[in-house]
């Protein structure tokens, strides 16, 4: 489902709300003026507890050609993890993410049919970029071995981390949609992400926090082409 929507945006690019104090009005302007720019909205934890999930769902059945992604990063007891998509799949996310490295067998196996008989996309967050991921990094081989045995609809990996979305480009090819977030935050231009094998860059603050959300996120997309253009000769991904 999710790579319907990334071929049909104008931009790849979708955009992370995560702070609780923004409010549903807020997340509904947004979408009104991002509507069919960008991929989605990739709505994050904090946000989604503290508004209620629930309360979202009236907003998210207005827009059905929006792609809504709740990222919970579930990484827990098989039967947690199926109750929560259970729940975000009433309220209308097409799509959720989890933690890859909780293993397969008794785990991921069991949420990954569950997401299938509900619709919902299961989405696997391979690493990421804070200082101790290194840890989660050394688990590299063996994550990649869970990413074939599940056979999610895309990955998730920080854009600084550019050998890693490199190799899951080159291993798996086109199968998978990755998914970039963590340009400026850390330290990863818009466009490096994409360069090398990111179907898709994720950029939450930047736009969310500024003055004008929409003028933000035309900035982002042209840093981003400025990027792509500079660096053709080297990109193994998106060109131009």
């Amino acid at each position: 489902m999710l790579r319907n929507f990334v071929t049909r945006s104008q931009l790849p690019l979708m955009v992370a709300l995560d702070n609780p104090k923004l409010d549903l009005g807020f997340l509904a302007e947004l979408i009104s003026s991002m509507r069919g720019l960008v991929v989605g909205f990739k709505l994050g934890t904090p946000f989604l507890v503290s508004r209620g999930v629930k309360a979202l769902k009236s907003l998210l059945e207005s827009y059905p050609d929006i792609y809504f992604l709740a990222d919970l990063k579930l990484a827990d007891l098989p039967h947690i993890m199926e109750y929560s998509v259970e729940v975000v799949s009433e309220v209308g996310f097409r799509g959720v993410v989890a933690v890859a490295f909780v293993g397969y067998e008794g785990a991921l196996d069991r949420l990954s049919r569950r997401c299938e008989s509900l619709g919902v996309d299961l989405l696997l967050q391979v690493t990421y970029d804070h200082p101790s991921s290194y840890i989660i990094d050394s688990l590299y081989a063996y994550v990649k071995k869970i990413i074939k045995q599940v056979d999610p609809e895309g990955l998730i990996v920080p854009a600084s981390k550019t050998t890693i979305i490199r190799d899951l480009r080159e291993t798996f090819g086109d199968i998978y949609v990755i998914l970039s977030p963590g340009i400026f935050v850390a330290g990863a231009e818009p466009g490096e992400g994409l360069c090398y094998g990111a179907d898709v860059e994720v950029v939450g603050t930047r736009v969310v926090a500024a003055p004008s959300p929409l003028s933000a996120l035309r900035e982002v997309a042209e840093h981003q082409r400025k990027y792509l253009t500079a660096n053709r000769d080297k990109c193994v991904g998106r060109k131009l």
